[in-house]
């Protein structure tokens, strides 16, 4: 039995853009700014930890939930790549509206700010909610079980990043972190484009 790294590897780099890990050290930052090192620590790893259980519930229950409603995995496309474009194009054009968020202040619980705003809405916001549903109804058998090994390692991958954010941000400074928020954002929009695309041809086949 074959199996679909390409539907791994993209997923995979999807969820990734969508938890947009360098964009969100400054604002991690600036949410922990009275913590020690070993408070932060504790805040990006249980956000990580419930982003991911958030991800699995949106994965394993979205498509009865797509059921319920009836609402066909090719207007999932379509729609998702729709609001992955306005995320990109966001990203892109440097909005601050992904940020607004409530100053933190030392004394602010942290279990608070782990589940809000780290782990929803900015690790895991609709955006990635949406890829994951999608690419788990075009999972086929124990392709399904790649989706959520890609989940774990974007989750990962975004808590390397976050965990280790005051050396990267010595090192990129404010001005590298927008940098890659937009190379990301470039990204995300060409997954988006070829969501939208593969929604489309699978709703009108004789456009193929």
């Amino acid at each position: 039995m074959s199996v679909n790294f390409e539907l791994f590897i993209s997923a995979a780099i999807s969820i990734f853009v969508m938890a947009d890990p360098f964009g969100n050290i400054p604002i991690f930052l600036g949410l922990t700014g009275g913590m020690s090192g070993a408070e932060r620590r504790y805040v990006i790893s249980k956000a990580s930890a419930i982003a991911t259980v958030i991800l699995f519930v949106f994965a394993l229950v979205g498509k009865p939930f797509m059921d319920l409603l009836s609402i066909s995995l090719n207007s999932l496309r379509i729609a998702g790549g729709i609001l992955l474009l306005l995320i990109a194009f966001d990203m892109l054009m440097g909005s601050e509206t992904r940020t607004k968020r409530t100053d933190g202040s030392p004394d602010e619980d942290i279990d608070s700010i782990a589940v809000t705003p780290m782990a929803t809405p900015l690790i895991t916001g609709p955006g990635a909610m949406t890829v994951t549903m999608v690419y788990m109804n075009e999972a086929m058998g124990m392709d399904k079980l790649l989706v959520l090994a890609a989940i774990l390692i974007a989750m990962l991958g975004s808590w390397l990043i976050v965990v280790n954010s005051d050396l990267l941000y010595s090192v990129f400074r404010k001005d590298g972190t927008r940098v890659l928020t937009k190379i990301m954002g470039i990204v995300l929009a060409a997954i988006a484009t070829e969501m939208m695309l593969a929604g489309i041809s699978g709703s009108f086949p004789a456009l193929g």
